[in-house]
């Protein structure tokens, strides 16, 4: 059985949508990313007929954090020292491989992200490809997954840069991998994209697929803000 693996830090103040600060407060931010969240844990946990699912922290949860999360059927794992690409290489090692099949990760900061994207991600990899990226419209990716381990992919990559998918295509090229590029999504992370998934949400299909966040929205009266 593959593995679905949602990358995304915990939810505390000042370390999580900074780049929303401001016109959001750092409070607003925070309860921004953990509606985020929310929307994700259950989006992944959707997938368990089909996958084995997990989260990886950046950090161990606090008692208090494990009861005010909905957790439960999901396995949680450190993603460990790093920069972003050994992070991942090492949850590709851990999970994906022989045996094991293929894994997809996925991030909390794409609470819109359509369940048909994981679905062709699997869809892929099943047929042989050995990697799989969603780019992002701010140049990155959305949705990374692997055959097996394949630490070098993600070797000299800016991360946190807006070259980092043009970035991964070059490895792919220079190492020999197939790289298969399914359909772009996006991430929330500045203001553009704040009031793309306003949008997104003020639609049935949206509001179904984040609710957390919609609830969010409307509790912190953004939408007069954006």
């Amino acid at each position: 059985m593959p593995h679905l693996l949602l990358f995304g830090k915990l939810p505390r103040l000042g370390r999580v949508k900074t780049r929303l600060v401001p016109p959001l407060s750092p409070e607003q931010s925070l309860r921004l990313y953990r509606a985020f969240l929310d929307d994700q844990l259950a989006f992944v946990r959707g997938f368990t007929d089909r996958a084995h699912v997990g989260w990886w922290t950046d950090e161990q949860l606090q008692p208090a954090e494990r009861a005010a999360l909905s957790i439960g059927g999901i396995d949680l794992h450190l993603q460990g020292p790093g920069d972003l690409g050994t992070r991942m290489s090492r949850a590709f090692e851990q999970t994906c491989g022989g045996d094991s099949g293929a894994a997809v990760i996925v991030g909390a900061d794409s609470p819109t992200l359509p369940s048909t994207h994981v679905g062709e991600a699997f869809a892929v990899l099943q047929r042989g490809a050995p990697a799989v990226i969603a780019p992002a419209d701010d140049g990155g990716y959305v949705l990374v997954g692997l055959n097996e381990p394949r630490p070098e992919l993600f070797e000299n990559v800016p991360w946190g840069e807006a070259d980092v998918a043009a970035a991964t295509r070059r490895r792919a090229a220079a190492i020999g991998i197939e790289l298969v590029e399914i359909s772009p999504w996006y991430d929330v992370d500045e203001m553009t994209s704040l009031r793309r998934l306003q949008d997104d949400l003020a639609t049935p299909a949206g509001a179904r697929r984040a609710p957390a966040t919609a609830r969010c929205l409307l509790d912190l009266g953004l939408p007069g803000v954006l």
